[in-house]
């Protein structure tokens, strides 16, 4: 989708009080629903969870905030999300053949309007990847470099808080998080993803109650701080670098001449529109 929001126009960023400020155009069009299909600004699902809790060295509060106003940085290259589309069936099939007992539930993102829990909560949603509900358990799939295969002695914390999330408001008193290992020749080629011959840790939990109320709580704070305000939170040039840079074009041909040199760099695929 081709770029629509720019700095000093439809927003205003402030380089000493490393705060954005939205126009009063758009924080009334996010306020009152009227954007694209008469949305306002988006909920709080998977990684925006992570952000707004801050739970990981790269989480950052800002980055949410910028997504979801829909002025966030775009994807600039698509191979890890192509990599977890095409690998994910394979992981469930696996799932279903060694857990042959189980009935594994899924839902599609397209069928529920990517939220299944659109009618739980106004505020927080998503998708979760399956469901068995012979155990009323979550299952969230997550794929990533092999070389965490010896580094995750557990699940990353946001990957945990955020099934447990999805665990909450489905009404499940576990979840598990199924991590597949990929060398890097798989996101070439990730439909040939060779299963039988990878890597594959199942991390089991239960729902903390007590925790996932507390998160819940806070992200719903932050939402109706930073939504009523039109004001972010502070940025992190450590975590934000490439999101400001995104951020302080005023133009298209700003924003050209950003795309061009990402792709010189590497940073941006080479097919990469903006």
């Amino acid at each position: 989708m081709k770029r629509k929001y720019y700095n000093n126009k439809d927003y205003f960023l402030d380089l000493n009080t490393k705060k954005l400020t939205l126009s009063e155009e758009l924080h009334k069009k996010l306020l009152n629903n009227q954007m694209g299909f008469n949305k306002g600004f988006k909920k709080i699902t998977a990684s925006r969870a992570s952000n707004v809790l801050a739970l990981g060295h790269f989480d950052s509060p800002f980055a949410a905030f910028c997504d979801i106003s829909y002025i966030g940085l775009p994807m600039l290259d698509t191979k890890y999300v192509d990599a977890g589309i095409a690998i994910e069936p394979k992981v469930l099939d696996a799932l279903k053949s060694h857990f042959k007992n189980y009935t594994f539930e899924t839902y599609d993102q397209k069928e529920y309007n990517f939220d299944y829990f659109a009618d739980k909560d106004t505020v927080i949603g998503g998708t979760p990847d399956a469901y068995i509900p012979e155990i009323n358990t979550i299952i969230e799939i997550k794929t990533t470099g092999f070389k965490n295969y010896t580094n995750w002695t557990d699940a990353p914390l946001g990957y945990q808080r955020q099934a447990q999330l999805y665990s909450f408001l489905k009404g499940s008193k576990q979840f598990w998080i199924v991590a597949t290992f990929l060398e890097e020749s798989d996101y070439k080629n990730p439909h040939d993803f060779p299963i039988e011959k990878r890597r594959i840790k199942t991390f089991k939990f239960k729902l903390d109650e007590a925790m996932v109320k507390n998160d819940i709580a806070y992200i719903k704070k932050w939402y109706e701080i930073y939504t009523q305000s039109g004001i972010s939170p502070e940025f992190d040039l450590n975590k934000d670098g490439d999101l400001i840079e995104y951020l302080k074009c005023e133009n298209e041909v700003e924003w050209q001449k950003l795309i061009d040199k990402w792709k010189e760099v590497g940073k941006a695929n080479a097919i990469f529109e903006g």
